[in-house]
């Protein structure tokens, strides 16, 4: 990991602190999320920032082996 400083005006920094306390995460590691997000959501406009979340959730879910296929036959 690399540390840069950045200059962030003052209601980034409120809004990265209020999901620092929704999510229950540090400073850093929100900034980092949000950061992320954003710059897929400008990579894929067709999606929202709420799809973008839920796929990288599916994807975590899946490296950490908690997923099952599904049987269609099932439903």
């Amino acid at each position: 990991m690399v540390r840069k400083t950045v200059l962030l005006n003052d209601e980034l920094v409120r809004e990265v602190l209020l999901l620092s306390k929704k999510e229950d995460w540090g400073f850093s590691s929100s900034l980092r999320h949000a950061l992320r997000i954003g710059l897929l959501a400008i990579q894929n406009p067709e999606l929202t920032a709420e799809e973008i979340k839920n796929i990288l959730e599916a994807k975590a879910e899946q490296e950490a082996g908690m997923f099952r296929e599904l049987n269609f036959e099932s439903l």
